[in-house]
């Protein structure tokens, strides 16, 4: 969400998505592990360590870089730093604000173009020919004098609201911070006030989390991809390369786009029923959108939107041709509640988070904010317990059985039928969207 200072022309958005914050609208975050010297209570001495950083945007002159400050959450300006309306049930609701200049390039260009032309001008007048060395330096500066002076007065800023929800005794945050634009200022902002580490947990980071104490580290160290079958038809073969994975911060990402398989093939042989540790039931069903690119990086990707993409032939026989599914959209229902969203598996990004409409209207905003920060935590609660389930299966001796089973299922599956596109699909990359076809 951007702001201007003043009613100017702005510079353009930060490069990364930022959802809407978590009191209103549709919700997307990435998961943090807070690390180090971190406050472990939420007491009145966070609320302080957050009003003693707020926002302070330069008021006059160019800033050297990006700069931060805290918010009470609720819109840029919002300083009313207070416990009783940050803080639900062991959370706390807060926000970064994010403050860039940026000039856009035309606009730079054409004070140069503006500079230099006065002078050639000023040249032709005495001795005609092309400006020295000198003289276009002297364009330059006298370019980057009038961008500056007009950045001083408040032009070419803009402002954005990252929300954060922090649970200080679970060491947990969420934040849609989900590219290292915001994320960097985020951690570094979060450092600067409370004195531990943001650690941004993917797949990969939240499988070693949730296996540690099984005294299975060696085995997610271990860990390759899986061959469900799969063979790209122009080339390829054996253990996947997962280049998004292999090539990235964290190698064992590849989890994710397994925990998605899993879940899309449970929900086609169990109704995608699931039973947590915690005695939980909830049910997952595959919905709206599968995006999934080639594990071997021959085949490219595709991009599956409709009415349950998941039971398309287009998406199994792509599947089994090498494809690994890498975002899904997603119905999670424990039962009382049913959440909407989209899941990034490599990334366990949450992306388009709809909440359920509650029965009653809450009769305070705070017991609004109340209702949606619970279904947000109860939301990611779940998931991160049923990739617990997944990652339980996954490194034990069940794997092996389950591994088979998914790949009889794909192939059962990814029989060319009359009216289905076959092998033509797998050699290029889908276009974006593949319209609906009725089983």
């Amino acid at each position: 969400m951007w702001t201007s200072f003043r009613e100017v022309p702005s510079a353009g958005r930060v490069e990364d998505h930022v959802g809407m914050p978590f009191l209103n609208g549709a919700v997307t975050y990435a998961r943090f592990a807070v690390t180090g010297e971190a406050p472990e209570v939420l007491d009145q001495s966070i609320i302080d360590a957050f009003a003693a950083n707020p926002a302070k945007p330069t008021p006059i002159g160019v800033p050297n870089g990006p700069e931060t400050g805290w918010t009470a959450g609720r819109h840029i300006l919002d300083n009313t730093f207070e416990f009783n309306t940050m803080c639900f049930d062991g959370w706390v609701h807060a926000a970064m604000r994010l403050d860039v200049v940026r000039i856009p390039p035309e606009v730079k260009r054409a004070y140069v173009a503006v500079a230099e032309a006065a002078r050639t001008k000023a040249l032709e007048a005495d001795q005609p020919g092309w400006l020295s060395r000198a003289a276009r330096k002297e364009a330059r500066d006298e370019a980057k004098e009038q961008w500056e002076r007009e950045v001083s007065e408040g032009r070419y800023r803009a402002s954005k609201l990252v929300p954060i929800l922090w649970n200080p005794q679970r060491r947990i945050l969420l934040s849609p911070a989900t590219t290292d634009s915001v994320a960097a200022p985020l951690r570094d902002l979060f450092t600067a006030t409370f004195g531990g580490r943001l650690e941004q947990r993917s797949a990969g980071s939240l499988a070693f989390d949730l296996l540690a104490t099984k005294g299975l580290l060696t085995a997610v160290e271990d860990a390759r991809p899986d061959n469900l079958g799969q063979q790209p038809p122009s080339g390829g073969g054996g253990i996947p390369e997962v280049p998004w994975a292999s090539g990235g911060p964290e190698p064992k990402d590849f989890l994710g786009n397994s925990f998605l398989m899993w879940l899309w093939w449970r929900g086609d042989v169990n109704e995608g029923l699931f039973d947590l540790a915690d005695g939980t039931n909830i049910s997952v069903a595959l919905d709206r959108s599968i995006e999934s690119e080639c594990g071997w990086g021959i085949t490219g990707r595709q991009s599956l939107n409709g009415d349950t993409p998941s039971r398309w032939a287009e998406a199994s026989i792509a599947t089994l041709a090498g494809k690994l599914p890498r975002r899904i959209g997603l119905v999670v229902s424990d039962g009382v509640q049913e959440w909407n969203c989209s899941l990034q598996g490599d990334r366990f990004v949450v992306s388009g988070l709809r909440l359920p409409r509650s029965e009653e209207p809450a009769e305070t905003p705070q017991e609004a904010a109340l209702e949606r920060i619970g279904s947000i935590t109860s939301f990611d609660s779940a998931m991160s317990d049923l990739y617990a389930v997944f990652l339980d299966e996954r490194f034990s001796s069940r794997w092996s059985v389950s591994r088979t089973s998914i790949a009889e299922w794909l192939s059962q599956r990814s029989r060319p039928r009359t009216g289905f596109a076959t092998e033509s699909m797998l050699t290029a990359d889908a276009p974006p969207s593949v319209p609906a076809h009725s089983e």
